[in-house]
């Protein structure tokens, strides 16, 4: 019975491998981030296995349609919706400003920092996924 697991997971090992190879360099590194994820999660105590579930259902569908260059067009959809975040965010802290309302002027300078830094974490996503596309220069 031990031998037949072993078997089973063996040849569940080599069709994520085969899928992985054949799979553009970002998909790569999105799966490898999933397992990794899935593994480290399943190391926690009192892990909720729902979102296990949930997180292996993500990474099989990964497997099976992953695409690099709908995974760029959805960070480049992610990056004009924190843009337009961060465009609210000033406005609103322009408009504080104006009022000269203290305490709407706080509020607005920690909400157009945290859309800052979202949008700068999401063209920092995007650098780091085109630079997966860039070929290895041989030595």
């Amino acid at each position: 019975m031990e031998l037949l697991k072993c078997w089973i997971y063996g040849i569940f090992c080599c069709f994520l491998l085969n899928d992985a190879l054949c799979a553009g360099a970002i998909c790569e590194f999105k799966i490898k981030q999933a397992q990794e994820g899935i593994r480290a999660y399943e190391q926690k105590r009192n892990y909720d296995p729902d979102k296990l579930a949930a997180a292996r259902k993500e990474l099989d569908t990964l497997l099976k349609h992953c695409d690099d260059e709908a995974i760029l067009q959805d960070v480049q959809e992610h990056i004009k919706r924190t843009k337009n975040k961060l465009d609210a965010e000033n406005l609103r802290l322009a408009n504080a400003l104006q009022a000269q309302d203290q305490h709407r002027i706080f509020q607005a300078k920690l909400a157009y920092k945290i859309a800052e830094i979202e949008y700068i974490a999401a063209r920092q996503e995007e650098l780091r996924l085109k630079d997966l596309l860039k070929p290895i220069p041989k030595k």
